[in-house]
């Protein structure tokens, strides 16, 4: 056990070679968040194709042999050969034999393979050489799991985003608070809206905010009562 490799070291070893994205519980404690975490969940850089996706994987694990590929769904070992057929079909590989398992995505849930360097260029930077996405990316890949632990995860990120639009929208352009708005969006950031400097900020943000009350929200509808 004394030899076993340190997950963490492996994603450190990924990240000196290709662009690797933290995801899961390891990304929301990034953010702040107190939480448990069995696991560690990577996006390993998404624009290689499937064959030299799988290489940078097996050359970046090839010096520990007790490393071992093992499919997600079936739970079954693979052989390294098999890595680039699994990815294409499964879009995550799980690596067993480190200190936590490291699942390995290409093609993680609710993000489009295309968006990679998107949500690349908004990540923050850590010290491992990896980066986390932002919190409205991290809360994109946390939707329709339908886990308890992700409907923590998710409220949490929906707070903190909620912080950071008020802060950040009332002097934003009204380029950058459209695209804000279209990015995330909850009846106080909406009332936020309303008092931003442009008058087109303030017109959308009504128009959000009786879509929004349409929709059945309680809390847009007291707004527009106001």
């Amino acid at each position: 056990m004394g030899n076993t490799i340190a997950t963490a070291e492996l994603t450190r070893e990924l990240a000196a070679r290709h662009r690797v994205l933290m995801l899961g519980g390891l990304a929301v404690i990034s953010h702040g968040h107190s939480r448990p975490t069995y696991d560690a969940d990577i996006w390993l850089d998404a624009t290689l194709s499937p064959d030299d996706w799988a290489k940078a994987v097996i050359d970046a694990l090839s010096g520990h042999s007790d490393l071992r590929f093992v499919a997600i769904g079936t739970l079954s070992e693979i052989l390294p050969a098999q890595l680039a057929e699994l990815i294409q079909r499964d879009g995550v590989v799980r690596v067993m034999g480190a200190s936590q398992p490291l699942d390995i995505f290409r093609d993680p849930n609710e993000l489009e393979i295309s968006e990679f360097d998107d949500v690349w260029n908004r990540a923050t930077a850590l010290d491992d050489g990896t980066r986390v996405p932002d919190v409205i990316d991290l809360l994109v890949t946390k939707q329709a799991t339908g886990r308890d632990k992700d409907m923590q995860d998710i409220a949490f990120l929906e707070a903190k985003a909620e912080r950071e639009y008020l802060v950040k929208l009332p002097t934003a352009s009204a380029e950058e608070a459209a695209s804000m708005l279209a990015r995330f969006l909850t009846p106080r950031v909406a009332e936020a809206g309303l008092h931003h400097p442009e008058e087109s900020v303030r017109h959308l943000s009504l128009d959000y905010l009786k879509e929004l009350a349409d929709e059945g929200d309680p809390f847009a509808r007291d707004i527009l009562e106001k």
